[in-house]
């Protein structure tokens, strides 16, 4: 075995074809849901093969390389950007009717967003996705899918991968035209609809606030991943980013119409 890079190092680690790493309480249900995936005709996520008594999940390894810098110039090629957001409709397309079909207890890390269309990822962002020739083939990390509208989904999406953060902030180093250019595409790709981008800065900043509360509360509770980011200042980040994205809320809106 061999651990693989990014997030909780020595945690997740490759093993041939396939990936161990640490389950929680909404394994289960995540299993299920790539599953129903699976049989949807959706095979870019990861199979579940198993959970074992370690508290370790088993699931498929998908193959291609992951952006873990937000400012790799790698990320905001329109190729990728293109690719990704049709990647994410397909996902979406596909995780549709699961909570109707599926008929055991569900737990979700996240809580659900009303009203629940879909299964959202959680966290569609170029660290989560596998990517061959410059193209978005795959998703990976599913620790964060909930039950939420879209555009939940779509919002943070968004976020990552224009990235609208401030470019004071450590690893940006794209400005506000380009974020803009880059959130264009990436919503175009996806086919969101006229009422769509003019909720989606508000679903944005909803979004961050909802990410921000949540690693609050469970840094509190004492998990020690969330006490580390928390520490390491990305709540704050995000709080800072939530005010960049209402500053230029009108050069956004502008963009996308």
């Amino acid at each position: 075995m061999k651990p693989l890079d990014g997030g909780r190092t020595g945690q997740i680690w490759r093993n041939g074809d396939t990936v161990i790493r640490p389950s929680g309480a909404w394994t289960p249900t995540v299993h299920r849901f790539l599953r129903r995936l699976r049989s949807r005709g959706f095979l870019a996520a990861p199979e579940p093969i198993g959970i074992t008594g370690g508290n370790q999940e088993i699931v498929s390894y998908v193959a291609g390389r992951v952006c873990e810098d937000l400012g790799d110039p790698f990320v905001g090629s329109e190729t990728m950007l293109l690719s990704a957001a049709r990647l994410l409709r397909d996902f979406h397309s596909a995780s549709e009717g699961f909570l109707a079909t599926d008929r055991e207890v569900q737990t979700w890390m996240l809580p659900q967003q009303e009203p629940c269309e879909i299964i959202c990822h959680g966290d569609y962002a170029p660290y989560n996705v596998a990517t061959a020739e410059h193209e978005a083939v795959g998703i990976i990390d599913f620790d964060t899918a909930h039950p939420a509208p879209r555009l939940w989904d779509l919002a943070y999406a968004v976020y990552r991968w224009a990235p609208l953060s401030d470019p004071s902030h450590p690893g940006v180093t794209s400005g506000l035209d380009e974020q803009l250019r880059r959130a264009a595409i990436f919503c175009t790709a996806y086919g969101t609809t006229a009422e769509e981008r003019r909720q989606l800065p508000e679903m944005i900043c909803r979004r961050l606030r909802a990410l921000v509360n949540f690693m609050l509360a469970s840094a509190s509770a004492g998990d020690q991943t969330f006490a580390e980011d928390v520490a390491a200042g990305d709540a704050r980040l995000y709080l800072g980013d939530i005010n960049y994205i209402d500053l230029h809320r009108d050069q956004l809106l502008k963009t996308l119409r």
